[in-house]
């Protein structure tokens, strides 16, 4: 029976996603489990052998938390790693990405062992990775340096301190504990995660259309396969048992309810041309299309749900409250799905959220809006996707708003898709299919 090891990666993402790869891989597989720090809500689930009956250990990693020096958590991370694949001998190892420190160090040892490496997607694949580069890059030069100097040089600064950074992660961090640098074009510093893969041996995708994305970006298409993601299979019933106080669908309700997923960043470029937009104008923008949707959605309760990362909340609710009664900003803190489920209407703001992506397969039925008002970047990811309504100016917004009020609005159906060879059925048959692949024709003998 082959031994799986499977990294949580960044809580959130696993949470939504990965945690519903796990619970198919433990009903055939031994796993042991690489954790990050988990919410005690999901932490005890774990512990239960009638979801999990299969997962044999959880080892905590801590690279999110922890030490906060990169030279000792990089020694602290490659010795894990290394500690980990020497005593588990994994046949197969998933994580959600092959770009940050401990994820290398894993897979570089697993692959010395002939251990399969498999990235499982669990979050959105931008379109094009390089305007997720120039995003990154304007936003430092605005948000880090005086913004007396010029631009120009900004920018410059900008750049140097992220090549700087790139260097150190991916050369002398490496050197330091005895290993080669990892080479390629993939970097967590410049946002750049599918450029010239690093280690894993697959890539698993959540579409057809994350696939194409990946080509684009520069992945061997020999590489990348398809799973959809567990809330739009029947694994979505998992979530259901893992967090029924979130997914229960007997909220009690006195009136219609939408919310908006407010995003962290209060500042963003413009499309076009890549001119800043002012905190100002953004956040009037925003105020806009709120006080309109109050208007015209009259009776309604309108819940601003902000993402956990976002400051001065105290500000915000001053500022967005007092516009109508019906208004409330939640706790940041507290899980997006619950506010998924109690909602007739889910809308989104820019730069494109996996939430609102989480939402479209977790309430299918429902109408899900992405708005993109002031022509920001990355603001536009759903602008061809099945499922989200994208909305680009103030009087398509009114048109929707009326058709939902009125219980007219109807979404449009998916498309049927032929399934290709390039596609699983399961997590299971994923990394069994893979594990096979990668070994076919040759000669193989686990050390």
């Amino acid at each position: 029976m082959k031994k799986v090891l499977f990294y949580t990666s960044v809580p959130r993402s696993f949470q939504t996603t990965l945690i519903g790869y796990l619970y198919e891989i433990c009903q055939v597989y031994p796993v042991i489990l690489l954790s990050e720090e988990l919410n005690a809500e999901t932490e005890n689930i774990l512990q239960n052998k009638e979801l999990f009956p299969k997962l044999e250990k959880i080892i905590p990693v801590r690279q999110w938390s922890g030490k906060k020096n990169p030279f000792f958590k990089n020694y602290y991370l490659y010795n894990l790693a290394k500690k980990i694949v020497r005593e588990y001998k994994p046949d197969i190892v998933i994580t959600a990405n092959d770009v940050y420190p401990f994820e290398m160090y894993l897979m570089r040892f697993a692959k010395k062992i002939n251990a399969v490496n498999v990235c499982f997607q669990a979050a959105l694949q931008m379109k094009d990775m390089k305007e997720v580069v120039a995003w990154s890059v304007l936003s430092n030069a605005h948000l880090q340096y005086p913004q007396f100097l010029p631009l120009k040089l900004r920018l410059f600064l900008a750049k140097f301190k992220k090549f700087l950074g790139h260097f150190i992660y991916y050369w002398i961090l490496p050197l330091i504990v005895g290993q080669k640098p990892f080479l390629g074009g993939s970097s967590f510093i410049f946002w750049r995660t599918t450029l010239f893969p690093q280690i894993a041996d697959y890539q698993v995708v959540f579409s057809e259309r994350d696939y194409n994305s990946y080509i684009k970006n520069g992945f061997p298409a020999e590489r990348i396969f398809i799973l959809f993601h567990p809330l739009e299979r029947k694994t979505k019933e998992i979530f259901e048992k893992i967090y029924p106080q979130n997914l229960s669908s007997s909220f009690r309700k006195e009136k219609k309810i939408l919310t908006i997923m407010w995003s962290a960043e209060m500042i963003n470029f413009r499309s076009s041309d890549y001119s800043s937009i002012p905190k100002e104008e953004l956040l009037k923008k925003r105020i806009k299309a709120i006080t309109l949707i109050s208007q015209i959605l009259k009776g309604w309760k309108i819940f601003i749900k902000p993402h956990p990362n976002t400051e001065n909340i105290k500000e915000i609710k001053e500022i967005l409250e007092p516009i109508f009664d019906n208004i409330k900003v939640v706790n940041p803190q507290e899980p997006a799905e619950k506010y998924i489920e109690m909602s007739d209407v889910i809308v989104g703001l820019p730069p494109a959220s996996t939430t609102i992506f989480i939402a479209s397969l977790q309430c299918p039925e429902k109408p899900i809006l992405s708005l993109n008002l002031a022509e920001e970047l990355l603001g536009n990811y759903y602008e061809d996707f099945e499922g989200v309504e994208y909305i680009d100016n103030e009087g398509k917004l009114a048109e929707v708003l009326k058709l939902i009020r009125g219980n007219h609005y109807q979404k449009k159906s998916k498309n049927k898709k032929e399934t290709t060879e390039k596609e699983f059925f399961s997590a299971t048959e994923a990394i069994e299919t893979l594990y096979v692949k990668k070994f076919a024709g040759k000669n193989y003998e686990k050390r």
